[in-house]
C-alpha cells in the first residue's frame, strides 16, 4: 500500500480529522485510550527517563502493529528548529496535507506557512521506529501518528505519553490488560490536557 493508499483510508477512519492525537480525543473517545509517564518532581528528563519513554511506545505500538503496513506521519511544525532526520531516515517525504487540515489546526499551528508535512508506509516490525520515538521523547519533533489501515489503529505519541485508539472492544480490553501499569487509573476526560497554546502541538503539558 502506497502514501496516497493508505492517507485516503486515514481520512475513512477518522473523519477527515489531522493526525493529532489531543484532537481525536474529541471525535473519537470510544476507541481512545492514552499511555503515560508521570516522573516524580519538576525537572527536566533524563536520558535514561527518554529512553524508558521511547522503549514504552515501541512496546505499544508493536503490539498493534506487528505483522502490518502502517502509515507514518508527520507535522513538522516549523522544519528549522525540528529534528527531521529521523522520519527521513525512514523514507518520509513532504505531501500535500488533505484538504481541511491547515484549517483544523490554524489555531495550534505557531505560522501554517512553515509547516511541513510528511508521511511514509512501512511494513512495521519492532524497533523500526526507535530513533523517531527518542526524538518524540525528548520534545524534539512535531506531532507523530502511526496508523493501520487494515485494522484502523492509530497511535500518536508525544513529550508525555502517547494516545491509543483501538478498534473493537475486545482489542482494546486486551491492550489495557497487557499495558494496565502504563495507563492511567481511570480514563480521563477528552477536555482534561486539552492544549494551552501553539506550543502543545509539540509538548503536551500533563
Amino acid at each position: 500500500m502506497d502514501v496516497p493508499e493508505a492517507l485516503e483510508a486515514w481520512q475513512a477512519q477518522y473523519s477527515g480529522q489531522p493526525p493529532v492525537g489531543f484532537m481525536l480525543r474529541f471525535t473519537h473517545e470510544a476507541v481512545w485510550t492514552r499511555v503515560h509517564y508521570l516522573r516524580n518532581g519538576a525537572e527536566p528528563a533524563t536520558r535514561e527517563e527518554d529512553e524508558r519513554m521511547a522503549s514504552r511506545f515501541d512496546a505499544v505500538a508493536s503490539s498493534l502493529f506487528t505483522g502490518t503496513t502502517v502509515l507514518v506521519l508527520a507535522i513538522h511544525l516549523d522544519p528549522r528548529h525540528e529534528a527531521t532526520s529521523e522520519l527521513k531516515g525512514i523514507g518520509a517525504a513532504p505531501i500535500e496535507p488533505p484538504e481541511g487540515w491547515i484549517e483544523s489546526l490554524r489555531d495550534y499551528l505557531p505560522d501554517t506557512s512553515r509547516a511541513e508535512f510528511v508521511a511514509t508506509t512501512l511494513s512495521w516490525q519492532r524497533g523500526c521506529l526507535d530513533r523517531v520515538w527518542l526524538a518524540v521523547a525528548r520534545d524534539r519533533i512535531g506531532r507523530v501518528a502511526v496508523f493501520a489501515p487494515a485494522t484502523g489503529d492509530a497511535f500518536c505519541p508525544y513529550g508525555g505519553g502517547a494516545d491509543v485508539f483501538v478498534w473493537g472492544s475486545d482489542r482494546r480490553s486486551k491492550l489495557g490488560d497487557r499495558f494496565r501499569a502504563w495507563l492511567p487509573a481511570s480514563k480521563p476526560t477528552p477536555g482534561s490536557t486539552g492544549p494551552q497554546s501553539a506550543r502543545d502541538l509539540i509538548a503536551e503539558p500533563q
